[in-house]
């Protein structure tokens, strides 16, 4: 059988594009024209600058960077909020949750969370999966009083004994808050933070702060392996008075087996930092040594000026 030779010719192929592909290419080819256009620097030179615009306002709100702060008047009265500042609410200085489990929480003196509007011996409740309860060797630290009359030792000016929270005929909740250190939470239009020279002399405030007060650098505050430690940004850790002093441990059951509160703790423990221009051959100074504030970094609480142009 002969094979028949078969004689392929090519076609050829018309492809047509539709209008928008046109398009598209169109504007494909004038973005690379424009883009040699530009390096060859094709364009018209730029002209004149504009004139300046005018000088913008300057901020100077009261709304502006609103904050909330607790301030502590170490007393047993409320502090006003300093000028300028906004009161929200008043209460007592709180310290620290210590709970039975060897858990606790510690609240920073300069946050509103550290000035709870009520005293309460036991303000714990411990819950787990099945049941809440309240324990009776849970304990709460508050903040005593730190305005100690000139001539007194702490141990002669706090009291001695437990103070029972009980019956009408025992009750000694008046005597406990007369001990308490009182708070304001405000709301200022500005930033407060606290300076610290870690030496015996008081800072000062920078350019655009000015000055709320001057005190003594707090570290922490402790008592039965908990406590409070601060941050040393915050005003909290600048304290107007200074007081060996600064817990009063409240618990549901005592040696008197009431709910009470203990100021004169042999466990407390409050820690400063130490000025490092300050040195001496005692390891340990008494209450009454002219030494002893000296010994102590010094602080200043500034606030910044809420007219940012000054």
């Amino acid at each position: 059988m002969l094979e028949r030779e078969v004689n392929r010719e090519p076609k050829e192929f018309l492809v047509t594009m539709e209008p928008l592909e046109q398009k598209e290419l169109a504007e494909m080819k004038d973005q690379q024209d424009e883009q040699t256009c530009l390096q060859l620097s094709c364009l018209e030179p730029p002209g004149d600058s504009g004139i300046h615009g005018s000088k913008g306002n300057v901020l100077n709100s009261k709304y502006a960077q609103l904050q909330t702060y607790a301030f502590h008047s170490q007393t047993n009265k409320h502090m006003a909020c300093p000028s300028g500042m906004t009161e929200i609410m008043r209460g007592f200085s709180f310290l620290y949750f210590d709970s039975s489990s060897g858990t606790g929480h510690g609240v920073p003196l300069s946050n509103p969370g550290s000035c709870m509007k009520t005293f309460s011996i036991q303000p714990i409740m411990e819950c787990t999966t099945d049941t809440c309860e309240v324990k009776g060797d849970d304990s709460s630290l508050w903040m005593p009083v730190g305005d100690i009359p000139d001539g007194s030792a702490a141990s002669e000016y706090y009291p001695q004994e437990e103070l029972v929270v009980g019956d009408e005929d025992s009750d000694q909740s008046d005597r406990i808050k007369e001990f308490l250190s009182r708070c304001t939470v405000c709301e200022s239009p500005s930033t407060v933070m606290a300076i610290h020279s870690f030496t015996s002399q008081e800072p000062s405030c920078p350019e655009k702060w000015e000055e709320l007060w001057v005190g003594f650098s707090l570290i922490m505050g402790r008592d039965r392996g908990g406590g409070s430690g601060v941050n040393l940004e915050g005003h909290g850790s600048c304290l107007r008075y200074f007081t060996p002093q600064l817990s009063a441990r409240c618990v549901m059951s005592g040696s008197s087996g009431e709910p009470n509160c203990h100021f004169m703790s042999q466990d407390q423990i409050t820690a400063y930092i130490k000025a490092s221009d300050w040195e001496s051959e005692e390891d340990r100074l008494g209450y009454f040594d002219p030494n002893l504030k000296r010994s102590i970094s010094k602080c200043v609480v500034c606030r910044r000026l809420t007219n940012i142009a000054q």
